[in-house]
């Protein structure tokens, strides 16, 4: 057994948090810098060779460093070998070192497209055979029950008439916003109807935020550049060149000092949002007010028309002429109204016109089945468990709306896997979805149901012998425990613990994570936060801080209080 010393608790908590706060920005946010990736660093090299110019040299440094041994690459920090990812940056590569490409004709149809583009596959290889589209039409025409199970494969694209189909309207909206400029890759280098590229443009443009990014993800935003480019080439009148220059700009905004690019340009409000979650927990001797107020102003000005929170912050370009928003998502709104319910006296909670607005939104948005989705529910998206396990802290915290806490608890008891976890979309599944969930039933009561009895058993039996959990993005085990996965896995079993019950499994995930601080009170990040699965995962350093303080702080007022 590892002992847990209560004073070494208090003291990392201690350091941790005064960790934290000094990565508060002066306006108020905290905003982690987020991990490089192999499939953003190539897509801003791609959109340097389309406009003619050699990939900088940073880029190429990073994808030569992060070569593994065996000639491949990974999608992310994990190092583990991915084929799309390997794909990719050979591709890259070959543009500027003349390096030849194994003669293989790439597995995903985004791979493909930047092939065809590149001249290195035919464009007939990307899209589906014209008998193919047709059989798929007549038979969804036909049966139109089976509309909701047929999508886009993924070794191919859509061809551009997909785009006036009902079941383009139905996509997820990120996949909307990849499959439009891909659209206009693949007419300009095939039919080249203007009538087409019209269309495909002024709805693209549509979507272009503010700051000049689409959805602030570099990947969609170098799609829509590459498609801006070639489309001036044939139609220069149908884009304006400062939507490019602002696009590229905005991408190399995206580059890390170690000369890869991140996906995302931030996750400020979920980082701020989290961040004063935490804080606000350990404020229990009012200490924190300046720092909680700060974050508190900052993320309500984040605050959507609709009552909603994105996951980036577009306050400062309110004033531009763009009409895009980035949609407000549940998770972000969930935890945003919760961070100010916990950060603000009693006695404003009920009448902050932020909250009462945040509660509105996920009360509109929940779905009939009694879930939380990413964005819009039944629009491509899907009931997620982490999200709804926050809708229901939020309104647990705020208080009433029993019936929708009721609806979104059965889901989660429902939605467990035989095996007795849960899955999730965001951050690495398998552990993240299992505490989410676990933490949800027990704050609504439901502390002793079998499920929860199920969730914790498999989490207890995931815990590595270091006392530390582990898994990739896939919800494979790995013998690497990362401090986020023990942290959120650790709080998830204290919420269903009483004190004289504190478990073994407890005590040396609590020991792992002591022994696992640095110096400065700080810790030490992994991947665990997902994109796509074909983009891969990210580091992001404030969440390896935030869960461990949630973690040490909740056995501290369990146990030491």
């Amino acid at each position: 057994m590892f002992p847990v010393d209560q004073r070494e608790i208090v003291n990392s908590i201690k350091k941790g948090s005064h960790f934290l706060i000094e990565q508060q920005l002066s306006d108020g946010r905290f905003e982690g810098i987020l991990s490089s990736m192999t499939f953003p660093t190539c897509a801003l090299a791609w959109v340097q060779i389309a406009q003619g110019n050699s990939v900088s040299s940073p880029l190429i440094n990073w994808l030569e460093k992060q070569r593994l041994a065996d000639n491949q690459w990974a999608l992310d920090t994990s190092r583990i070998p991915n084929q799309n990812a390997t794909e990719f940056a050979q591709l890259i590569l070959s543009q500027t070192t003349q390096t030849e490409i194994p003669p293989k004709i790439p597995q995903l149809g985004l791979i493909k497209l930047a092939y065809a583009h590149l001249k290195q596959l035919n464009w007939s290889k990307v899209i589906p055979p014209p008998i193919a589209i047709f059989v798929v039409r007549t038979i969804t025409t036909l049966l139109p029950q089976l509309s909701k199970w047929v999508k886009p494969p993924r070794h191919l694209l859509p061809s551009p008439d997909f785009f006036y189909s009902a079941k383009f309207k139905k996509l997820f909206v990120a996949e909307k916003q990849t499959l439009v400029p891909c659209m206009i890759l693949i007419e300009t280098h095939t039919k080249n109807r203007r009538h087409v590229i019209t269309d495909l443009l002024d709805w693209m443009f549509s979507c272009r935020l503010a700051d000049g990014s689409w959805f602030r993800v570099n990947y969609i935003t170098a799609l829509s550049a590459l498609a801006m480019i070639e489309a001036k080439k044939h139609f220069p009148e149908l884009v304006k060149e400062d939507y490019i220059s602002t696009a590229i700009s905005w991408l190399e905004q995206t580059q890390n000092l170690d000369g890869g690019c991140r996906e995302a340009l931030n996750l400020n409000v979920w980082d701020t949002a989290l961040s004063t979650i935490a804080l606000a927990g350990l404020d229990n001797e009012n200490s924190l007010t300046k720092q909680l107020q700060a974050s508190s102003r900052w993320i309500m000005k984040q605050q959507s028309n609709d009552g909603g929170w994105a996951f980036s912050g577009l306050a400062d370009f309110r004033t531009s002429n763009s009409t895009a928003k980035i949609l407000s998502d549940a998770d972000d709104t969930a935890l945003s109204t919760l961070a100010l319910i916990l950060s603000l006296a009693p006695h404003e909670i009920k009448q902050n016109q932020s909250i009462k607005k945040g509660i509105s939104w996920l009360v509109e948005n929940q779905s009939p089945d009694g879930s939380w989705s990413t964005y819009v529910p039944g629009e491509g998206d899907m009931g997620c468990t982490s999200i709804t396990a926050h809708a229901i802290e939020t309104l647990l915290a705020f208080g009433g709306y029993e019936p929708q806490i009721n609806k979104g608890v059965d889901w989660l008891r429902k939605t467990i896997t035989p095996e007795g976890y849960w899955s999730d979309l965001w951050l690495s599944q398998f552990t993240y979805g299992t505490s989410c969930a676990i933490v949800a039933l027990a704050k609504a009561g439901y502390a002793d149901c079998i499920e929860v009895r199920q969730g914790k058993n498999w989490l207890e039996l995931a815990q590595n012998e270091n006392g530390g959990w582990g898994e990739d993005m896939f919800g494979r085990r790995l013998d690497h425990s990362t401090v986020e996965q023990t942290a959120w896995s650790t709080y998830a079993l204290l919420q269903t613990t009483k004190e004289e019950e504190i478990s073994p499994s407890i005590k040396r995930g609590l020991r792992f994570l002591l022994d696992q601080q640095n110096h400065d009170g700080s810790w030490p990040t992994s991947c665990v936060g997902i994109y796509w699965e074909i983009i891969g995962g990210y580091e992001d350093p404030i969440y390896s801080s935030v869960f461990p303080l949630l973690a040490l702080n909740s056995y501290y007022q369990k146990i030491v209080c």
